[in-house]
């Protein structure tokens, strides 16, 4: 039988962290504004599928073996780092060379570029890590069976997914597109700024 109250606990404050800015929250509203609503979702699946590895490594063990092989995190880390790096690079050299779009919303010229934006970023996330791979363990801990435990590793990428879907929705928005596209390279100078920053932070602390 489920535990209730302590699966809702859990959610409560794994909802407090999934809200709180981050890389995660950055690369998406980023995607919104420059490459439009379905990039931004799909790059929230690719966040989903972050939460869900980490919930999941959780669950099995799996953190032990990673803790175990601190290279292989410090690897994810680095490639997440240099894509972001990369990112933000695009966006500052846009807003430099002064480059202006009609509208928002950048074709994609890959559509998995995203999901592996999002799900790179989450993993190599250390605040992800940390707080997925507590939260569950606390909730394995305690839990009357494992109903509970798989209620949260299915719950917090559908919790994930679903908020970053809305804020793909709000920053696609008439009303933000409006006030946005006649700012075209402050914003790409801002977003590649916040990007490449998010990315030397994740490289650095390797």
């Amino acid at each position: 039988m489920i535990d209730t109250s302590a699966l809702l606990a859990v959610y409560a404050a794994f909802i407090v962290g999934l809200i709180s800015p981050g890389p995660d929250l950055i690369l998406v509203t980023a995607i919104s504004l420059k490459h439009g609503r379905k990039a931004a979702i799909l790059s929230s699946v690719g966040i989903g599928i972050g939460v869900g590895f980490w919930a999941l490594a959780a669950a099995i063990g799996l953190a032990e073996v990673i803790n175990t092989v601190p290279e292989a995190w410090q690897g994810m880390r680095l490639l997440a780092g240099g894509a972001l790096i990369y990112m933000g690079a695009r966006g500052i050299s846009s807003s430099m060379r002064g480059t202006q779009q009609k509208s928002l919303g950048e074709p994609l010229k890959n559509e998995g570029a995203p999901i592996l934006s999002g799900l790179i970023t989450n993993i190599a996330n250390p605040k992800a890590a940390i707080v997925l791979i507590g939260l569950t363990t606390v909730l394995s801990d305690n839990a009357a069976d494992s109903q509970s435990v798989v209620a949260a590793v299915v719950g917090m990428p559908c919790l994930t997914v679903l908020w970053f879907t809305a804020v793909s929705v709000f920053f696609t928005g008439s009303r933000v597109i409006e006030i946005f596209s006649s700012n075209q390279r402050v914003l790409d100078m801002v977003g590649g700024i916040a990007l490449a920053g998010v990315g030397a932070i994740l490289i650095q602390t390797v």
